[in-house]
């Protein structure tokens, strides 16, 4: 059983309860869960205002830091569909791996649709309708580990400065 199943927990506002000041990333945050009747109420603190608060009005109290939060990149879809049609030039067992890993990833995109996948001569075989073309798309998969897929994913994500 999840805590979060059982009982509802407010979540932080991302300013002081006291001051009412803007918590900024490293800054330290002071973190108390009191009991309101009906749910847990989560209260956050600058430092200073901790201070003058009664640790002894909360179920429980923590000290942490506000994270920081790192800016999204935007993934251009062109140009993954555009490395997808170029790795042809790559040794065959890369091409196999950064076209599957490449599909999944305009699938999960909905650049991709999967209409079959089939199996013959020990291989795998994954057909898409490329959605802006119409085209027929098959792609080979490797069998790769989630493990494999993850550091693929990573590796494309270096070479293309992107998040996938």
């Amino acid at each position: 059983m999840v805590l979060a199943d059982t009982w509802r927990i407010t979540r932080g506002k991302g300013v002081c309860c006291g001051c009412g000041v803007e918590f900024r990333a490293p800054q330290a945050i002071h973190s108390g869960l009191r009991d309101d009747g009906t749910e847990l109420a989560r209260d956050d603190f600058c430092a200073s205002c901790w201070d003058h608060v009664d640790p002894g009005a909360y179920f429980c109290f923590w000290r942490g830091r506000r994270a920081a939060q790192e800016p999204k990149r935007v993934v251009n879809t062109d140009l993954i569909l555009e490395f997808f049609g170029r790795v042809d030039g790559l040794p065959p067992e890369r091409r196999t791996v950064f076209r599957f890993v490449l599909a999944l990833y305009l699938m999960r995109r909905k650049e991709f649709k999967l209409l079959t996948v089939s199996r013959s001569d020990g291989r795998e075989v994954l057909t898409f309708d490329q959605r802006r073309t119409s085209e027929r798309v098959e792609v080979e998969s490797p069998g790769l580990t989630e493990e494999q897929i993850q550091e693929t994913e990573a590796q494309l994500s270096r070479l293309l400065d992107v998040c996938l």
